[in-house]
């Protein structure tokens, strides 16, 4: 993944400096991945310069890879999954929601991750991935979990599912390879397997697991005690910009062509993911309680109570 900055000069690398017209620069971690044109989109309306705030879009591999750059102040602010940061809370380390990223779709609209497997594979549902090789693009990571969960709630054991860890670009040519057996990817990697004809989706995973289960942005608790101001600025400027972006998908989606590597084709094919305020605790709650049920988390009430804002 490639590094780039938009919206704004350049940041300070530590903590935050001071802007073009009195502005403080915050630098916020996002993947290069389409909800991310929502963040460029809360720039351009200029939601972040009327809190005072210029922001540094830093492209970040996500997951658990940027969590080290948020506890050392830089990125302030990033986005990661739900199982990357109850996992982070649970070992310790101080990391913070401050408001909600983007969702799965509900159904019946088409989910926007999936299990895709051959199209002549002999794979027809979710419970038929216990004892195959399936990719993920990390272990234990959101991928795992819903596939696990999902096949739980069919009746299957995730236990048996090998899962292995494969770059999301690489899982294309694994899965044609016959390396692996399926694969789970998000948009737009879904809508190519499934639009050249080479693969079959057999579930949407996060539909099937814990349905509505969200996204975050996050910092550190070390920021949020030292600068509350500054965190309750980029808060509302967030939540300014997600209401905005849940009713305009076609400006997300052309940001979001801009600052990825996403034809703006892809992502109109594609679709976007929900935006929006809530903060899903109920979805959170229950993921944290099955992750301990597996053995991933010591405490899941615990780590679900002290991540949340």
């Amino acid at each position: 993944m490639s590094v780039a900055a938009c919206g704004g000069n350049s940041a300070s690398t530590t903590g935050t400096g001071s802007g073009a017209g009195g502005l403080r620069k915050v630098v916020f971690g996002a993947a290069p991945v389409a909800p991310t044109g929502a963040l460029q989109v809360g720039i351009d309306k200029g939601f972040f310069k009327e809190e005072g705030i210029e922001v540094e879009v830093k492209m970040v591999q996500g997951g658990a890879a940027v969590l080290p750059g948020v506890m050392a102040g830089n990125p302030q602010f990033s986005t990661s999954n739900a199982t990357t940061l109850l996992t982070a809370r649970d070992r310790g380390l101080g990391v913070k929601i401050i408001s909600h990223w983007s969702s799965d779709r509900k159904p019946p609209q088409k989910g926007m991750y999936g299990v895709v497997v051959p199209k002549g594979s002999a794979i027809k549902s979710l419970t038929d991935l216990q004892g195959k090789k399936v990719a993920v693009n990390t272990l234990r990571g959101l991928g795992d979990f819903t596939v696990g969960e999902a096949v739980r709630k069919a009746g299957g054991n995730p236990d048996k599912i090998n899962f292995v860890e494969l770059a999301f670009p690489d899982m294309s040519a694994a899965l044609k390879g016959g390396h692996v057996n399926a694969v789970w990817v998000p948009e737009p990697f879904l809508s190519r397997l499934l639009n050249d004809g080479s693969g079959r989706l057999v579930g949407y995973t996060t539909q099937e697991s814990v349905p509505g289960l969200a996204s975050y942005v996050f910092t550190s608790d070390r920021l949020q005690k030292s600068d509350p101001k500054l965190v309750a600025a980029v808060t509302r400027a967030l939540n300014k910009t997600l209401e905005y972006a849940q009713d305009h998908t076609a400006e997300v989606q052309s940001a979001a062509a801009k600052i990825t590597d996403i034809p703006k084709a892809t992502l109109k094919a594609s679709g976007m993911e929900s935006f929006g305020t809530d903060l899903r605790k109920p979805q959170l709650e229950e993921t944290a309680k099955l992750m301990q049920e597996r053995g991933w988390i010591k405490n899941g009430p615990k780590a679900a109570a002290d991540v949340l804002p």
